[in-house]
């Protein structure tokens, strides 16, 4: 059976680089999704792009590490801000305020975006802090709430992962893939749509990437996660407001490898959901 794919870009929001980026990789290229960030200082921009996307799939990229706090009694935000970890919110004791901060700031991202006139098609996380059990309840309860249909998974099998990215990932992936795949143990997962692939998180390699969706036999459907965007169109002032490990993802060359994979011609091998 032919695979299909999703071709998902993750960061919508987040900067004038990603949102050009997101735009060129869709109506140029072969980008079906995106997830868009209702809290960061470019939501803004990203709505004003909407108009000109192809068929372009956009869904909520739940933010609790970053950005500003859109629900106003958020327990979580300091002066405003979400400044979190994902490690941090795992180990955070979720009592009923913080829980109500929670679930109150992920619906009115949800709420955000749709009253902006979008259809959201799914749901995720950034840093996939969505994961953490305690926030994948809240998010697949608003999920149903919201009618929005797909939650994304971390649900890729481990020896398919390394037998196709074992060679160019390093240990903190690996952990970070272990981490992931244990605590989604303890949520409700449909398995009906594979992922690819944490062990290049953040930089997805062309051979790797092409070979998997040839060979493997896990899933009919996978998203692939990216995270394009175009360097130097983000002001410097606009960087130095974020958190250090964001600047240098930003700086990082596989924001531009990442933009430049959606462009394949090899994609045209199969369906595109």
């Amino acid at each position: 059976m032919e695979k299909k794919i999703i071709i998902n870009a993750d960061d919508l929001g987040f900067s004038l680089g990603v949102n050009q980026a997101i735009l060129k990789a869709n109506t140029d290229g072969y980008l079906t999704h995106a997830s868009l960030m209702a809290n960061t200082e470019y939501f803004e921009d990203a709505i004003q792009l909407v108009p000109k996307f192809k068929d372009l799939k956009i869904g909520v990229h739940v933010t609790l590490t970053c950005g500003k706090a859109i629900f106003k009694e958020n327990v979580l935000a300091k002066n405003g801000k979400l400044d979190w970890t994902f490690v941090k919110l795992l180990f955070l004791k979720k009592t009923p305020k913080v829980l109500k901060s929670l679930e109150e700031e992920i619906e009115h991202q949800i709420l955000k975006i749709k009253e902006s006139g979008i259809k959201i098609s799914h749901i995720d996380g950034h840093e996939h802090v969505h994961i953490i059990p305690s926030i994948n309840k809240i998010v697949r309860k608003l999920a149903e709430k919201h009618k929005i249909e797909r939650v994304r998974e971390i649900n890729e099998n481990l020896f398919e992962s390394i037998k196709f990215n074992g060679s160019t990932t390093n240990l903190s992936n690996v952990v970070k893939l272990l981490l992931l795949k244990t605590l989604s143990l303890f949520n409700q997962d449909d398995k009906n749509v594979g992922f690819y692939c944490m062990l290049n998180t953040c930089d997805i390699r062309t051979g790797n990437l092409f070979k998997f969706l040839k060979e493997s036999k896990s899933y009919d459907v996978v998203e692939i996660m990216l995270h394009p965007s175009i360097r130097n169109i983000d002001s410097e002032s606009y960087l130095k407001t974020l958190d250090p490990r964001f600047v240098s993802f930003f700086n990082d060359d596989s924001r531009t490898t990442e933009f430049e994979l959606c462009f394949d011609k090899q994609f045209e091998d199969y369906q595109r959901l």
